[in-house]
């Protein structure tokens, strides 16, 4: 589809400038008909915008908050019976995002050509995911789509408020090092050369600490292009080869054997595959594609490869508990659970409950890993500033004896 730009008026006169995508004019003009809006010139750019989302794709994103509230709301217009273009149009005028704008404007585009809600998401993979699509495209079947819209957001706000939980615990730790190097880079910086010419003058040594610290700091500030260089190479590389295959699998494996770090990576990837199989269970997606679309989006390449087999497995009539149970990925209390679910026929409601359980499981554990952060940190940080301490007032000591 093409890129089209329009200028119409609604029913109340207000002027509208906008791009939608759309096969053809015509099918534009029918697009905006449809929305109630008068095209009053239609217009196909001859070369596209060099803008930062053409140019970078994988850069520009819509944040998960306004998915999520984009999802809540539309999930309302849909109970109270409101008309899916109508409210996909209000939704678009009032997105914060230029991408979400356009994604909308191109969702209108399609259904007013026929298409239906699911594949216009999945035209977006960027905004909407697989598992997105999947519970969408389930309930138009079934049709019980503000019901799945409703779970979506709420699936949705939980997996965010977890990441918000890992991202404020990296908070404190990173504020309290950053600080730490940075008053050694002003020490190391300014305030030992300015000894070391004392020292030079005076003809005296300097105590072992504080050359040492002098010695560093020399080098740094002398081969500091080269060390940024060096850096920048090395972040690059560790950048562009975690993209690669063997680069997913060598981080995922080695996150997982991490002490401490690595019990909480494992408990969230198991909440998150229960959590979205439960999810998915729920909206009465067929079990195949559930246990593709829960296997997609656990995001540990470990568990994936793992986990490919019980498809498989389950299909040809072994059950969901024992292929599960042979990956070797899940504890035992997940694994009981779940052959609970199968023979009362509450798999759904057992998948939940054992995800609730996992998440209460990682946010324990994450609280637990902040209180040994917090006294380690106070370790290694009083020791950066006790050898500081000894390098910058032992000299003073040494001038003292050196000028008597």
């Amino acid at each position: 589809m093409a890129q089209y730009r329009y200028v119409a008026y609604d029913r109340s006169g207000q002027r509208l400038a906008q791009v939608i995508a759309a096969g053809s004019v015509e099918q534009v003009k029918a697009a905006l008909w449809e929305q109630g809006l008068y095209p009053v010139q239609i217009t196909k750019p001859i070369i596209p915008l060099l803008t930062l989302e053409a140019m970078f794709p994988s850069v520009v994103r819509v944040k998960r908050t306004e998915v999520i509230i984009f999802t809540r709301q539309l999930a309302t217009f849909v109970r109270v019976g409101m008309p899916m273009l109508e409210g996909l149009a209000v939704l678009r005028d009032q997105a914060s995002s230029k991408l979400m704008k356009r994604a909308l404007g191109d969702m209108i585009a399609d259904l007013s050509t026929g298409a239906s809600l699911s594949a216009g998401m999945a035209r977006f993979p960027r905004i909407f995911s697989r598992l997105y699509v999947d519970m969408v495209r389930s309930a138009e079947v079934s049709g019980n789509l503000d019901d799945v819209l409703r779970q979506l957001a709420s699936y949705m706000s939980r997996d965010e408020s977890a990441l918000r939980k890992v991202r404020n615990a990296m908070i404190y730790p990173a504020i309290v090092l950053s600080l730490a190097l940075g008053v050694i880079s002003v020490l190391v910086g300014f305030v030992l050369p300015a000894f070391a010419r004392l020292f030079s003058d005076f003809r005296a040594t300097m105590p072992l600490p504080t050359r040492i610290l002098l010695a560093v700091g020399l080098f740094c500030r002398d081969h500091m292009f080269a060390i940024f260089a060096i850096g920048a190479v090395v972040i690059v590389g560790t950048i562009l080869f975690a993209q690669t295959n063997r680069g997913r699998d060598t981080f995922d494996s080695l996150l997982l054997r991490a002490p401490v770090l690595g019990v909480i990576i494992r408990f969230s990837v198991v909440e998150r595959y229960l959590r979205t199989l439960g999810t998915l269970a729920k909206a009465g997606v067929p079990i195949a594609q559930m246990l593709d679309t829960a296997n997609r989006s656990i995001g540990n390449t470990v568990f994936s490869k793992r986990l490919a087999s019980v498809r498989d497995d389950m299909l040809s009539g072994e059950g969901f508990a024992v292929p599960l149970e042979r990956t070797r990925l899940f504890p035992r209390l997940v694994i009981q659970m779940i052959k609970v679910g199968e023979e009362s026929g509450s798999l759904d409601a057992n998948l939940e409950e054992a995800a609730d359980h996992y998440a209460e499981e990682v946010d324990y554990r994450l609280k637990q890993m902040i209180a040994m952060m917090e006294p380690a940190l106070v370790i290694v940080v009083g020791a950066m500033v006790g050898f500081i301490a000894v390098s910058v007032i032992a000299p003073m000591y040494s001038l003292v004896h050196a000028v008597h």
